[in-house]
């Protein structure tokens, strides 16, 4: 049996992307992302420091299972192949966001 380990890592500029592009409940999209911040775990989590035009910041903590939901709808968008069967896992490595899927060929 053969196992494929693959790892897709977020900087925090491609996590502002993810938060852009997939609608996450609880943001406005319309608020300027200012800073994110890879929290580790386990699981790991992100914090999203935003702010609106004329309001005040705000910081929002995404959790694991929702990170995964998120990166998983971006993948798809940005056309990244993801096995249905495989194993997905997050961690954070340093200030980046490690994707990493493992599944079995054969």
């Amino acid at each position: 049996m053969i196992t494929e380990i693959r790892h897709i890592i977020f900087s925090n500029d491609e996590l502002k992307l993810v938060f852009q592009t997939v609608p996450l409940d609880g943001f406005d999209p319309a608020r300027r992302i200012t800073r994110i911040e890879v929290m580790e775990g386990p699981p790991p989590s992100v914090r999203i420091r935003s702010e609106a035009p004329g309001g005040p910041p705000s910081e929002l903590d995404v959790e694991a299972y929702q990170l995964a939901r998120l990166i998983v709808s971006y993948c798809r968008d940005k056309r990244i192949p993801l096995p249905k069967d495989a194993l997905k896992t997050l961690h954070a490595q340093g200030e980046q966001l490690c994707f990493s899927i493992m599944s079995t060929l054969g």
